[in-house]
């Protein structure tokens, strides 16, 4: 096997696909190791202390070039949401940051995120596959080019909760008839526009866009369709371990 980017090499890394950064914060107040937990009735829960890595991905030259998009994203994107908290009629519905963030960096991150889940054998990333749309994914990261709000757009959400630092395996969605693919990033939720028609029209104010704010869309946890299954399978997997 070689290097999915490079295709020439084969020194292979322990490269992660999601950042380490967002998988530490899971176990920040837990002295238990880190598990993770797959929807799949056929996986056991599996120790990860160092969260989810493919062996099998990237070279040691090519792995460092994902660096700075992830050290943006892991830095922009800590336990408390940037910006300014935005309220109507008494509740949280977002988060606003106007000034003091850069779209090519944080764009690029979400772009190279989807790339390395696609090109992934890890079973965490099965679920996300870009067919035609991983080459041109690949492109724009060569060219370090983050594309129009519109190419692979991204809506970001945030659990308001207080330690709803959630991390499912991401998956592919689909909203108004738009292929998306969702991404959780402890307490996160990013979905990326995998598709040449656009963006909804509610959703077009709220995505990522140069020269703009970033918006942050405000989610509840306890009313969200992932605590039943959160709650399903944490539940089958400890029934499954007791015996």
């Amino acid at each position: 096997m070689i290097c999915r980017y490079c295709e020439v090499r084969s020194d292979f890394v322990n490269a992660h696909v999601i950042p380490a950064g967002f998988f530490r914060r899971l176990s920040a107040d837990d002295p238990e190791p880190l598990r993770v937990v797959l929807n799949d009735e056929n996986e056991y829960p599996r120790r990860a202390p160092l969260g989810v890595y493919d062996q099998k991905l990237l070279c040691t030259v090519c792995e460092p070039q994902f660096g700075s998009w992830d050290h943006y994203a892991q830095e922009l994107l800590s336990d408390l949401p940037p910006g300014q908290t935005i309220i109507e009629d008494g509740q949280i519905v977002g988060f606003e940051l106007r000034d003091h963030w850069h779209y090519e960096l944080l764009k690029l991150f979400f772009i190279s995120l989807i790339w390395r889940a696609s090109a992934s054998t890890h079973n965490f990333y099965r679920r996300i596959r870009l067919g035609p749309y991983e080459e041109k994914a690949k492109q724009m990261l060569d060219a370090c080019d983050a594309g129009s709000p519109q190419e692979f757009a991204v809506l970001l959400g945030r659990f308001i909760e207080p330690g709803a630092r959630i991390l499912l395996d991401p998956h592919e969605d689909r909203c108004d008839g738009v292929n998306f693919c969702r991404f959780y990033l402890s307490g996160y939720v990013a979905y990326i526009k995998v598709d040449r028609r656009p963006a909804p029209d509610w959703m077009t104010p709220l995505l990522l866009m140069p020269d703009a704010p970033l918006k942050i869309v405000a989610r509840s946890l306890k009313q969200s369709k992932e605590l039943p299954l959160l709650r399903s399978f944490l539940a089958r997997h400890r029934k499954r371990a007791s015996h």
